[in-house]
């Protein structure tokens, strides 16, 4: 048996809900596969704030740190200020040095009719994976605010974008794609001037992989006139978080999103890509697919189980074609709550799992 110990940290409004559809999807695998799958809790978020007074207490903390994994659930409250809750993330990203957030984005068959794009823009379908740097940026926080300024340093270092960038390429020539987009603002931006010259800089490296570059406003527009164009992109923090969130919204829900936060080879955290949801918290009717592919990227970035992973989307997207939450609701399938979704999805997992 191959033992792994993972933290979960459930978060506050529909994030429990959502985590324990994904933990339901772990425990399926540790009961018909070898590895043997220990969950320790470590709260977080808004709600362990009020409590305690600190987003990330230090024996939640020391759990995440010694864990071979983190699934994390949404955090955030409304009657918290912003970025009470928010920081937690922040804080385990940069201390943790989770320098590759990965968010792949992928139109499942079933969801065409949820695309908002019409059939000849969606093309040969949308698959686009994105790799967002993590730790650098505006989003490392580094400035200061008073009432008459506030102001944030966007540093880009060589070793933080020579790091990311090369994975960008590695995970192209892993997943058997022809070509890496860069996304920047080199044209106004001196880190993005660094950037694209690290990225032509390594790209020598890979012959056989396209590049290209596109400017981050020219891509907004490029990723919704032909996103069956793009496989991998890279680009950093900031634009990042933009693009990726916009990129979800073409595949059907915010809920379908997963991403990884990762540092290869170490302990690395699981989250869907949206927020908390307070306004439909304990309703049930929360999407758990965020959730769930967040795993399917756990088993395959950390866990090194292509094979395991590839059952748990396969599970997913025929789950689609007999149940969905409110959020992908069509006439002509059932809708699902939250729980009916991760058992639909679960039942179909271990159908694979046992052949």
């Amino acid at each position: 048996m191959e033992e792994k110990i993972i933290a979960v940290t459930r978060g506050d409004g529909v994030g429990p809900e959502v985590v324990d559809e994904g933990l339901k999807i772990l425990k399926l695998i540790a009961k018909f596969t070898n590895f043997d799958f220990k969950f320790k809790d470590a709260p977080a978020g808004g709600e362990v704030y009020k409590k305690y007074g600190n987003n990330l207490p230090e024996r939640s903390f020391d759990i995440i740190k010694s864990a071979d994994a983190l699934i994390f659930g949404a955090v955030g409250l409304p009657d918290l200020p912003p970025g009470v809750a928010e920081t937690a993330i922040l804080r385990i990203r940069q201390e943790l040095d989770l320098y590759v957030n990965l968010r792949p984005i992928k139109l499942y068959e079933p969801l065409r009719d949820r695309c908002p794009l019409k059939d000849e823009f969606i093309g040969n379908g949308i698959d686009i994976t994105f790799v967002r740097e993590n730790t650098e940026g505006l989003y490392a926080n580094i400035g200061n605010i008073s009432d008459d300024k506030a102001e944030n340093l966007m540093i880009y270092t060589r070793k933080g974008c020579e790091r990311i960038i090369r994975y960008a390429y590695e995970f192209a020539k892993t997943m058997g794609h022809s070509k890496v987009t860069s996304v920047d603002k080199a044209n106004i931006l001196k880190p993005s001037q660094l950037w694209r010259k690290i990225f032509h800089e390594i790209g020598i490296e890979y012959p056989n992989l396209q590049k290209e570059d596109f400017y981050i406003d020219a891509f907004c527009q490029w990723l919704i006139r032909e996103p069956d164009k793009f496989q991998t992109v890279v680009t950093g923090n900031m634009f990042g978080d933009i693009i990726s969130d916009e990129g979800a919204f073409l595949i059907g829900s915010l809920g379908m999103a997963s991403s990884g936060n990762i540092h290869p080879g170490k302990i690395s955290m699981y989250e869907p890509i949206h927020g908390s949801a307070p306004d439909i918290s304990g309703k049930g009717i929360a999407n758990p697919i965020g959730a769930i592919l967040s795993v399917k990227l756990m088993m395959q970035e950390s866990f090194q189980s292509p094979a395991i992973a590839k059952e748990i989307e396969l599970s997913v997207e025929e789950s689609l074609k007999e149940g969905r939450t409110i959020d992908l609701q069509n006439p002509d399938i059932k809708n699902l709550t939250t729980k009916e979704m991760g058992d639909l999805i679960a039942e179909k997992l271990k159908l694979r799992l046992k052949t």
